[in-house]
């Protein structure tokens, strides 16, 4: 029998899944200018700034949503995970924020100085205080991205596309592929797994592919799809298709001349701690 809680969270998840399906599917730019690779020789760059939560704030009223799969190797070292995420950001001091993974569902809703934190076990809203914006909140729409690109850091490379436009905004079309791998002091030859443990490497990244459209004036991502797959490291030697792990990252923000509608939970569903009564054991 389906749990009063199970019952509670399965609507969210679901209409969270399909808006954010739904957007990454749709979302693109519907005619894209990019140069045609023939006539132009991709650049070779470092790539796009980091983002931070400043410049998310710098952005102004807008809704990012993002997901991570991954597929992870049969040894379980690293495991696969799905993290579904969403911020509905207004301003500076009214935010919305979920994420599901492993079938849970977190949401942490910022009005005023008020954060109203959902509670795992009961559906009910925790309130607690807080001054001059929610930056750990702000921080978890760069992590998911980093936790993405975790398995190729060392052989990450990127070429500039170009110009152009998303939401009638200015921005930079990024190519994200692989690299060589780092090269070795010594000439000896040695097997995979051994050169990746002298360089400290964690993983062997097998292949990467990713657009990524970045705003000119935040040097934040508008657009992000990327898949890639890697083995780990002390599994190379004897590698077979099911020791890979396969890695999709989509992200979107779609930004709005409207601030997105965040509003407190009824007051039936914030949790009121019980007062004290006389003859309770403290």
């Amino acid at each position: 029998m389906t749990s009063v809680r199970a019952r509670r969270l399965s609507l969210p998840i679901l209409l969270l899944a399909v808006s954010l399906t739904s957007c990454l599917d749709h979302c693109r730019p519907e005619t894209p200018s990019l140069p045609d690779p023939k006539t132009r020789a991709v650049e070779a760059e470092r790539g796009p700034p980091s983002m931070s939560p400043g410049t998310l704030r710098a952005l102004g009223p807008h809704v990012w949503e993002a997901s991570l799969d991954v597929r992870g190797d049969r040894a379980g070292l690293w495991p696969s995970r799905e993290i579904v995420s969403k911020l509905a950001w207004a301003d500076l001091d009214r935010s919305m924020f979920e994420e599901i993974s492993g079938g849970r569902l977190q949401r942490v809703l910022h009005v005023g100085d008020d954060v109203y934190r959902l509670g795992s076990k009961d559906g009910l809203y925790r309130k607690t205080s807080q001054l001059g914006g929610n930056t750990i909140i702000q921080r978890r729409t760069t992590q998911l991205w980093d936790q993405a690109l975790t398995g190729f850091a060392r052989q990450l490379a990127w070429g500039n596309l170009g110009p152009d436009r998303i939401d009638g905004r200015a921005v930079t079309v990024w190519k994200l592929e692989l690299a060589p791998p780092p090269a070795l002091d010594s000439t000896q030859i040695v097997s995979p797994d051994v050169a990746a443990s002298r360089l400290g490497l964690a993983t062997h990244p097998l292949a990467l592919s990713g657009t990524v459209y970045v705003d000119d004036a935040t040097g934040n991502r508008i657009l992000a799809e990327v898949e890639g797959r890697f083995v780990a490291s002390t599994q190379v030697g004897g590698r077979d298709p099911t020791d890979e792990v396969h890695v999709t990252y989509r992200e979107r923000r779609s930004l709005r001349a409207v601030p997105p509608t965040v509003e407190p939970p009824a007051p039936s569903a914030i949790f009121v701690p019980r007062r004290p009564r006389p003859g309770d054991v403290p």
